[in-house]
């Protein structure tokens, strides 16, 4: 019985671990590598900016996308890492843009709404620090005031 007791409690504990260093998982940082060279070669074809869905690598035509506060200031290749994480944690879209003020090209995870909810965007925009919205359809960018 004791030894059945420790086998379990064992069990458990390898249990734990595997959960806890999912993010060490080779095939999982493999996927995200694969993801990285993926969007990175199509922002180099983008250099105005795009929205992906990063689960299908297509481009929605629909839609307010605005970014999260949590990967702002993502500029560069080494940082995708991070932004695809967030992204494929949360809504699955990456969006990015290029900035002519600052001179560089920002990704950012993107949450998507559906066009009919203008103020939601909005205030999810406010709530996150973002200066505006994209609207897909049009090609408009909002300013959130």
């Amino acid at each position: 019985m004791y030894r059945k007791s420790l086998f379990v409690i064992f069990l458990v504990l390898v249990a734990g671990m595997q959960t806890a260093c999912k993010k060490n998982n080779p095939s999982e940082q493999t996927d995200i590598n694969m993801l990285v060279d993926k969007v990175w070669t199509f922002s180099l074809s983008h250099p105005d900016g795009f929205t992906l869905d990063i689960r299908t690598m297509t481009e929605p035509t629909e839609g307010i996308a605005v970014s999260y506060a949590a990967t702002q200031g993502s500029h560069s290749r080494e940082q995708l890492p991070e932004v695809i994480t967030h992204a494929l944690e949360h809504d699955g879209y990456v969006g990015g843009w290029y900035s002519t003020s600052e001179d560089l090209y920002y990704f950012d995870s993107t949450r998507l709404f559906p066009e009919d909810s203008l103020s939601a965007a909005l205030a999810f925009g406010k709530d996150n620090g973002q200066y505006s919205v994209f609207i897909l359809s049009t090609g408009t960018e909002m300013t959130i005031k």
